[in-house]
């Protein structure tokens, strides 16, 4: 009877260890979902005072779309692009989920600055949409990088999975296109400063991860728990070049982003 005892309670107690494991990953996922929501919010008083058709709101808007906006797809990119590298490392698969969540917001924060910027750049960039677009290299990438979004998006669900079988994902890798005209885009705007370089920052650990050798060797050694100094050593040097992309990039954001926020909000 006691060892029965015993067993009943310890299989009690790992059940409650799963329920809270449970619990704490569906946290973790709902809380990376709405840090999704922040470049809305950012913009929200912005795009309300244009609708309402207040005075300086479009100029506003267009000096603010792209450090926002802009800022912010990328940023969303770079993490969706992160979790494949982070399962590689960790084993983990909690996560996984929010690589379709973060293509998925990828798309809407793109489309929602590019219709924006369309609207209210006309004073920057004088003629028509297409004239536009067509007259600027780095507004020509960074709007073939938004509908090369499209496939992507549209095939982000299981039934799309199931119909195009062994083809999807060969649809899903346009994903790399997408990365490469970003690079492109930022390299044709900025130039070798600041943020194209703090952009290959962040994409070279990614990049270094779905090298195939790479990755197969991480999950080997993982699973058989072998080479964990090195494993060790090159995940520190790998999350430190990622950091020195990424924090200022989210530092650019939130000045930005906060700045134009308030400006808005004091206004009205």
């Amino acid at each position: 009877m006691i060892g029965n005892q015993a067993s009943a309670y310890t299989t009690t107690a790992q059940r409650d260890v799963r329920d809270h494991r449970r619990a704490f990953k569906t946290t973790g996922v709902w809380f990376f979902r709405g840090l999704l929501l922040i470049p809305f919010v950012l913009m929200g008083p912005e795009i309300m005072s244009a609708i309402l058709g207040r005075p300086g709101a479009v100029a506003n808007i267009s000096a603010s779309v792209a450090d926002v906006l802009g800022t912010s797809t990328f940023l969303i990119f770079i993490a969706m692009l992160a979790v494949t590298p982070i399962h590689t490392v960790t084993g983990w698969r909690w996560h996984i989920i929010l690589r379709r969540d973060y293509g998925i917001a990828m798309f809407a924060t793109a489309v929602t600055d590019i219709t924006l910027a369309a609207i209210t750049t006309g004073d920057t960039f004088p003629g028509t949409v297409l004239t536009r677009v067509g007259g600027h290299t780095f507004l020509f990438a960074g709007t073939l990088s938004t509908l090369l979004l499209v496939p992507l998006v549209v095939t982000a669900n299981r039934k799309a999975q199931s119909w195009l079988g062994r083809h999807w994902k060969s649809v899903q890798r346009i994903t790399y296109v997408v990365w490469a005209t970003i690079l492109l885009h930022l390299f044709l705007l900025f130039g070798l400063t600041t943020i194209f370089l703090y952009a290959i920052a962040v994409s070279a650990p990614l990049t270094f991860l779905r090298v195939p050798p790479v990755r197969r060797w991480w999950g080997a050694t993982r699973r058989a728990g072998t080479a964990r100094v090195l494993r060790t050593m090159v995940a520190i040097v790998l999350l430190g070049i990622f950091a020195a992309g990424f924090v200022p990039l989210v530092r650019e954001l939130a000045e930005k982003g906060s700045a134009a926020f308030m400006l808005q909000a004091h206004r009205d």
